[in-house]
């Protein structure tokens, strides 16, 4: 798996490990260790952003950048050092990107992370940069008016679903 993981080129092949790692860690041996693995979904979803693949196994960008902001939810209440690289990351492709994938990073990711506002400090340096800055006001603004909205939603869905 770590070879597969390490040589994988294509976007399609990352969708099928991402897959298989979120589905059946339990059944990797040997384990993979933890900055394997967020390697591998910080590659999967922002090339998923970044390409727009269509008709396969990967993820739109639009559902990228929510797996996206979903993944960065999790990180968040971890203690390790990845959660600062996804962040120069997603500002890294930010940066480097046309408008279509600039939008999509706004407004399927950011939008949804700054509604945390324990997540704010985390992207505050865009406030700052006249490249990031209007972005970043943007997606603030949708967040303070939508606190916690999506990170609410998918516990009303994860209790309905452990309910049935």
């Amino acid at each position: 798996m770590r070879s597969w993981i390490k040589n994988a080129t294509q976007i399609e092949t990352d969708a099928v490990l991402y897959e298989f790692t979120r589905d059946h860690w339990h059944r990797i041996e040997p384990r993979l260790e933890r900055p394997e693995t967020c390697a591998l979904i910080e590659r999967y979803l922002l090339g998923c952003i970044r390409e727009n693949p269509a008709g396969g196994r990967a993820l739109g960008r639009y559902d990228a950048a929510g797996e996206l902001e979903r993944w960065f939810d999790h990180l968040a209440g971890t203690e390790d050092d990845i959660l600062p690289r996804v962040v120069d990351a997603v500002t890294t492709l930010f940066l480097t990107s046309d408008n279509d994938v600039r939008l999509a990073i706004e407004h399927g990711f950011l939008e949804h992370v700054l509604e945390q506002t324990a997540m704010r400090p985390l992207f505050a340096h865009w406030a700052n940069d006249d490249r990031l800055q209007g972005a970043w006001q943007n997606a603030l603004a949708w967040g303070k008016a939508h606190p916690n909205f999506v990170k609410n939603l998918r516990a009303v869905l994860r209790d309905v679903s452990e309910s049935e």
